[in-house]
């Protein structure tokens, strides 16, 4: 395995590491190492050696564990890498990962947040442009445990954070949208269930590779109540039961989570009061909840009358 040092270009150390097939962990750090131009093709590299390793080699594959996030975390922080780096990779990850911990995502949007806001080499405080925006949307919408496809308050916060500190600057165009429709998620959406739970996974997988009893996988089964196994005539009949059960939980949730009540109302209101002009963001949030709240309760009409939507 030659000495990164040795090697005099990106395309010299991806051929170092994958001539022999798929990267590993000693790979990943080398690459990490590599001190050469943080060029497009490097970050490029840093990426797709990610994707292999994390995504592609994971058990089962697209899941990432706490402890492999917790790793390459760690790695991260202890390398001098660029933040255009830095977001490219853990953005990669997040567009091919069906679950990961949330505080993989909450380590990306920490990343764009301190670009934004303090400003990092290479990207000045108050800056914000379309990669900055994208990198944004993955982090907000990874598919987290147990929080898929949902914002949460912290995340809303950080929103929040990155437009009062871009307030009266040239920003990109996107994040306005981005913004409203993250902040709407936080009131009013509620968090999917996007990917099968790692142990079902693998329970799954092992059933279909294994001879075994529906009963048998059943019993291994845990959070939702089935009809026996009598009762079912094969595995998908199982996977359309626990669908038909998860469905009609997100169904009651929904129709609760798209009523903004009291609390949200006071949030929102607290932010949206604060000393200073309504940022453009905030004004198009206020759009957008003036078109998707029904009977909109008194504090948020107050808010929707004080900005003329």
């Amino acid at each position: 395995m030659p000495d990164v040092s040795t090697l005099q270009s990106v395309t010299e150390l991806r051929g170092s590491i994958f001539a022999k097939g798929n990267a590993d962990r000693d790979d990943f750090v080398r690459a990490l190492e590599w001190n050469g131009e943080d060029s497009p093709d490097y970050r490029q590299l840093l990426a797709d050696v990610a994707v292999d390793l994390f995504i592609d080699q994971a058990d089962p594959p697209q899941y990432i564990s706490l402890e492999t996030a917790d790793w390459l975390i760690a790695r991260i922080k202890a390398h001098t890498l660029s933040y255009a780096a830095k977001i490219q990779l853990l953005s990669a990850l997040m567009q091919y990962a069906v679950s990961l911990p949330s505080s993989l995502s909450s380590f990306l949007l920490g990343e764009v947040e301190a670009a934004v806001v303090d400003g990092q080499p290479g990207h000045p405080a108050g800056r914000l442009d379309a990669a900055d925006v994208e990198a944004l949307r993955r982090a907000l919408y990874a598919a987290d445990d147990g929080a898929s496809l949902h914002v949460t308050r912290a995340e809303a916060e950080v929103l929040f954070r990155i437009a009062h500190s871009c307030a009266g600057k040239a920003i990109d165009p996107g994040f306005d949208d981005l913004f409203a429709k993250a902040v709407g998620n936080h009131l009013m959406a509620i968090a999917f269930r996007g990917a099968t739970p790692v142990a079902d996974k693998l329970a799954l997988e092992k059933f279909e590779n294994a001879p075994t009893s529906v009963g048998g996988f059943l019993r291994g089964m845990v959070g939702i109540s089935l009809p026996g196994e009598e009762d079912l005539e094969s595995p998908l009949a199982r996977d359309e039961a626990i669908w038909r059960a998860r469905n009609d939980e997100d169904a009651r949730l929904r129709a609760q989570s798209e009523k903004i009540d009291q609390d949200e109302t006071i949030w929102l209101y607290a932010h949206l009061t604060r000393r200073g002009d309504m940022t453009s963001a905030e004004r198009r949030l206020l759009e957008f909840l003036q078109q998707e709240v029904v009977n909109p309760p008194a504090g948020l009409a107050d808010l929707f009358r004080k900005a003329g939507v």
